[in-house]
């Protein structure tokens, strides 16, 4: 299917389109569903250039994670600038009411990934995390994804770690907001010293978004 069959067979948008944000759309085609992540309506060097690689990032870490389950696989790239993936049948965590064995799940879940050699990089908001009705949890949207290196790359797998901590806390940080109960002592005294490495790299991708936002879209 093109982009435009794609759209055409959109029956629900989960975000529309802004100068540097995806369109991200519910396809059906016969009994099936998917997801179609689009950034076909970016202007300027954003869509000739940073679009492209957002997808590319995307797409290569979702191959990566392929056999983990919670993860959504990868269908095809339709172009440069949008991609299909499997529809994972859940809501962000925020607006369920998951078990206390739904967030064990989700724990297990993103050890999974890490030793897979992924770090999600973007799940501070909490957005990505979803669950359904059998709270079985899902995450999703990969384009910040960060990729351990090899073995002699001791920097960067310093920095891989970090950004596994940043995972890590974020999931704190879920229980803290919708099951405080589960938060034990020692993740309320992190919590209460986030690390410099964190502070930092916030900023930094806050730096990042508003700069980005301001000339990606000038031709």
């Amino acid at each position: 299917m093109t982009r435009h069959e794609l759209h055409a067979a959109a029956r629900q948008y989960f975000k529309t389109a802004g100068p540097t944000e995806p369109e991200v759309a519910l396809v059906e085609h016969g009994d099936t569903r998917l997801v179609f992540k689009d950034y076909g309506r970016a202007r300027g060097w954003f869509a000739r250039i940073i679009a492209p690689i957002l997808i590319a990032r995307e797409a290569s870490g979702l191959v990566h994670l392929q056999h983990v389950a919670g993860v959504p696989q990868l269908v095809r790239r339709v172009d440069r600038r949008g991609l299909l993936i499997e529809y994972c049948p859940g809501v962000p965590w925020g607006q369920a009411k998951p078990s206390e064995a739904a967030y064990g799940r989700l724990a297990d879940l993103l050890a999974t990934i890490h030793r897979a050699g992924i770090a999600h990089g973007d799940l501070r908001g909490g957005g990505n995390f979803l669950v359904d009705d059998n709270d079985r949890p899902y995450i999703v949207d990969f384009v910040a994804r960060v990729k351990r290196g090899s073995a002699w790359n001791l920097v960067w797998n310093w920095v891989f770690t970090r950004f596994m901590a940043a995972d890590n806390s974020a999931l704190v940080k879920l229980r803290a907001r919708h099951a405080p109960h589960l938060v034990s002592l020692a993740e309320k005294q992190a919590m209460a010293h986030r690390g410099r490495f964190e502070r930092l790299a916030r900023s930094a991708g806050e730096t990042i978004r508003r700069a980005t936002r301001h000339f990606a879209t000038r031709d």
